[in-house]
């Protein structure tokens, strides 16, 4: 029998970790180790977390990631520190020979995104992105539909992923996020875009501004991304939703074929599928499962398979392209060509 993965949680800086944590205390294939949390407040609730698994015994808390990383019994590690730390966590990691899942975005800059794709290989360690989303059931579908062919080539595409106008602490400021809701989201919408098209971002046009808070970042933007198959894509990646609106945030999308039109949003649980063929019933199809916990089964089994993880580092290197495109776009008020990854 395989033994499972012994991984351990850094930093529960964003929120993402403490669901990761509930799904990796989940999953049989991975054992919780340890976690580290320089932060009282954040490292008191993760550590209830733990007590109310039954396993608070077992886990070993730390306050410094350092001392976590340094330990020889942890095979890879999940890192949800504030942006801007994520470069050199991983790069600690790589150097001790830990297989690397990293929040989005991987990076707040391009060489930064490089320098740490290129360390985990040399190191001979896996580098996943943690794009959840790519494992929602319903994207899950309509990637397998559009692989397929069922509805023809992709020509257009629709991308949200937006949030109600309340994001604060590390996340709205620039010197810990390197960004507003461009930062926090373009990643997820261009992923899928990508991931679906099967095509790379060759150039950008976006418009950003602050519109519904006093706050030092961009609450508010919309891009324009153009494919090497032709194909054009828009991206809503705000946090200007009000306070009225019926949901915390989403992820929706709709995707242009020649034959017809798939549609989705994650927090509905289910995909419309109408077609141009007139003899073609309309359907939905629905969903119900864990993102996250298929995120965590996704890297297990890529360590035990020897393969790699569903969302590279590379991928989210490419999601970093397109974000610094985004924002230079903005600022000159241009289309933006998008790098391709260096040993393309």
């Amino acid at each position: 029998m395989t033994k499972p993965v012994r991984i351990a949680a850094i930093s529960f800086d964003h929120g993402h970790q403490y669901s990761y944590l509930r799904a990796m205390l989940s999953i049989p294939d991975l054992e919780l180790v340890a976690i580290s949390e320089p932060n009282h407040e954040q490292r008191v609730r993760a550590e209830a977390m733990l007590d109310e698994f039954g396993v608070s015994d077992s886990v070993r808390v730390f306050s410094s990631h350092e001392e976590l990383i340094s330990c020889d019994d942890v095979d890879a590690v999940s890192i949800c520190s504030a942006n801007v730390m994520h470069h050199d966590l991983v790069m600690l990691a790589a150097d001790a020979g830990k297989h690397v899942l990293c929040e989005k975005p991987l990076a707040t800059s391009l060489s930064d995104a490089t320098a740490m794709v290129q360390k985990c290989a040399e190191s001979g360690v896996t580098l996943a992105t943690a794009y959840p989303v790519r494992h929602a059931p319903q994207v899950w579908d309509v990637r397998a539909r559009l692989a397929r062919g069922e509805l023809g080539a992709v020509h257009s595409m629709s991308l949200t992923n937006v949030l109600r106008a309340n994001p604060s602490g590390w996340f709205i400021d620039p010197a810990k996020s390197a960004g507003g809701a461009m930062r926090d989201h373009i990643v997820h919408a261009t992923d899928l875009m990508r991931w679906f098209s099967g095509s790379e971002v060759q150039k950008v046009y976006c418009e950003a501004d602050t519109l519904m808070r006093d706050i030092p970042v961009e609450d508010t933007g919309l891009l324009i991304e153009v494919f090497a198959s032709g194909a054009i894509g828009t991206c809503d990646p705000s946090w200007n939703r009000p306070a009225t609106w019926r949901k915390w945030g989403d992820v929706t999308g709709r995707i242009m074929c020649d034959q017809g039109v798939l549609e989705f949003d994650i927090t509905d649980d289910a995909i419309q599928i109408p077609s141009s063929d007139v003899t073609r019933p309309h359907m939905e199809v629905a969903f119900a499962a864990s993102m996250n916990e298929a995120l965590r089964r996704d890297v297990a089994a890529a360590g035990f398979e020897g393969r790699e993880p569903c969302a590279t580092g590379k991928d989210g290197w490419a999601g970093v392209a397109s974000t610094e495109a985004a924002y230079l776009s903005a600022k000159t008020q241009m289309f933006v060509d998008v790098p391709s990854y260096p040993d393309a």
